[in-house]
């Protein structure tokens, strides 16, 4: 099932967002890890760890992606538009 996710600046923090039926679900604030990756740290809702895996020269194109309900794929950014899709 492909899903569909944007990253954007919410209260001056960077968030992860999850579409939704009508709007898109904030899945919390992204923090970066001492190696570099993106985590989210949510107490009830599903933790998402985000580790670029696009090279030096496309950063932030593709991400691999574990959650913490134990899935895992790979969010690769949408040629138009600020948008990710997850496999």
């Amino acid at each position: 099932m492909k899903e569909k996710y944007k990253i954007e600046i919410k209260n001056g923090s960077m968030h992860l967002f999850k579409e939704g039926l009508i709007f898109y679900e904030d899945c919390g604030e992204l923090h970066k890890t001492f190696t570099g990756k993106l985590k989210t740290n949510n107490i009830i809702a599903t933790n998402y760890e985000l580790e670029d895996i696009s090279g030096i020269f496309s950063s932030g194109q593709k991400y691999k992606v574990k959650k913490s309900n134990g899935e895992q794929g790979i969010m690769t950014k949408c040629t138009f538009g600020n948008y990710y899709h997850y496999e």
